[in-house]
Order: structure tokens, then C-alpha cells, then sequence
């Protein structure tokens, strides 16, 4: 039976073995998929999760330390380009690296059928996830800006935002902002002033996330929940050889989430 799991922590509000279960139902695969609850990892601890599971995927804080505690790995040209991984099948003893945050966020928006109309995308932070979006739209040739308190190659800062901020029409955040235990934090940005701001997405999903409650009923606003299918369903078919097509199983698997929040 195959053993798949998710690597990260805390873990303690994940929808993935739900979407995982319906995958397994979906397509007549047998098999288990599991929380793996990891605050700090290392060789030892990867090696003896590699043992354990067929295929993992991989989310907060690991997607970047991944990459650098194997050094036979095989990574993807995405992985490799994204500097990432969310995605991980063990095969013949051997860990092979993918990244499906960012075909996983492609596919969301051909779900949500999202025009940019020639606007820019505001990205709110610049870890995995960051990285991930930010690849995605690159291939999609839409402008964006990595917007973050530590500033690293590639991002601005929060001052920087009112330069262009009438160029906005997506806003995603991939910070932990909203979620628990930040559900109290702001981010120093006035949403006022993106006066033709459109759409927000906020990778974080659940009752307790208050990240979207800052743009009113005009903007149209997403939660992570979408995003977080459609890259299950790519890291799905690369541990089973599924080919599981998103828009087959997304709005079950959506209808079915939305009703357990």
C-alpha cells in the first residue's frame, strides 16, 4: 500500500489528508496519507522518513533546507530554478525533488478562469512558497514584486509599495500574517491606496485566519484551500502515475473542504 505523507510544522490545521483521501477514493489507489510533524529536520531525519514513505510532500518552514540534506537527491528543473521543493518521491532508495506550488497556482488560477488585465502582482513575503508564485508568474510573463521585511536579490521593501502602487491588481500573501499566531498582526501597507487592486489570495486557509478580512466585498478574495488541491493533485500523480486532470475531482474536492471549515 502506498504511504505518502506531509512534512512540516506545526501541522496542526491541514487539509491534506482530507484532499489526499479523496484522491485515493477518486482513483481506486490504495494507500495512506499522514501528518509528519517535524520542527527541525536533518540528515538523520530525513533518511529515517525516506524509510518510512513512498512520497511526502513539504511545507512550512522545510521547503528550502530540503534541498541541501542530500546530496544524491535528483532535483527538478523547476526545484533548481525555484530554489524550493513541496514535493518528494522516494523511488528505488532515491529522493527526487519537485516543486508543484508552482504548477499547483497556475492550474488555481485556470480554476478561478483570473485575468490579469494588465495589471502587476504584489507578492507579500519571500520564502518557498514566494519563490514558487513568483517562478509561476515569470512563465506566465506577468510583472510582479516580492515585497518583504528582510530584504534579499529580487524583493523590496514595504516602503517601496507606494511607488507603484496604483499598478496592483493581485495581492498574494504567503506570509504566516493572519494565521495563528499572527492573526492580530498587520503588515505596514495602506490597502486604500491600491486603488485597483482586484483580487487577493492568502495562501493561509481556516476559520482563524484573518488576513482577508482587511479588503471589503468589492475585492474578489481567495484562500489558500484552492492552491493547496490543485498542487496535491500534481504531487498525486507523480507518486502514483495517476494523471489525475484538476478540473476532474477540483470543485468535489473544494465543496467538500469548504463544508469541514
Amino acid at each position: 500500500m502506498n504511504k505518502f505523507g506531509v512534512l512540516g510544522w506545526p501541522l496542526t490545521n491541514t487539509f491534506s489528508p482530507q484532499i489526499h483521501e479523496l484522491l485515493f477514493v477518486h482513483t481506486g489507489i490504495k494507500g495512506s496519507y499522514s501528518s509528519i510533524r517535524e520542527e527541525n529536520i536533518n540528515q538523520e531525519t530525513i533518511l529515517k522518513i525516506n524509510q518510512g514513505f513512498d512520497g511526502y510532500n513539504i511545507t512550512i518552514p522545510h521547503k528550502e533546507k530540503i534541498l541541501n540534506l542530500d546530496n544524491t537527491a535528483i532535483l527538478s528543473k523547476s526545484v533548481l530554478e525555484i530554489g524550493a521543493c513541496n514535493t518528494v518521491l522516494i523511488k528505488n532508495s532515491r529522493m527526487y525533488l519537485f516543486n508543484t506550488d508552482f504548477s499547483g497556482f497556475r492550474d488555481f488560477l485556470d480554476m478561478i478562469d483570473h485575468n490579469f488585465n494588465n495589471k502587476e502582482v504584489l507578492i507579500l513575503g519571500s520564502g518557498g512558497s514566494s519563490k514558487a508564485i513568483a517562478y509561476s508568474l515569470k512563465l506566465l510573463n506577468i510583472k510582479y514584486h516580492i515585497v518583504s521585511r528582510s530584504l534579499r536579490d529580487n524583493t523590496i521593501s514595504y516602503n517601496d509599495v507606494p511607488n507603484f502602487s496604483s499598478k496592483i491588481g493581485m495581492v498574494i500573501n504567503t506570509t504566516p500574517v493572519g494565521m495563528p499566531p499572527y492573526e492580530n498582526a498587520e503588515l505596514p501597507i495602506k490597502w486604500h491606496e491600491l486603488v485597483n487592486l482586484q483580487t487577493v489570495i492568502n495562501l493561509g486557509y481556516g476559520p482563524e485566519n484573518t488576513f482577508l478580512n482587511n479588503f471589503d466585498d468589492s475585492i474578489l478574495k481567495y484562500d489558500g484551500l484552492g492552491m493547496l488541491i490543485c498542487q496535491a493533485i500534481e504531487s498525486f500523480n507523480i507518486w502514483t502515475s495517476a494523471a489525475v486532470s484538476t478540473s476532474s475531482i477540483y470543485g468535489e474536492v473544494l465543496n467538500k473542504l469548504e463544508g469541514e471549515k
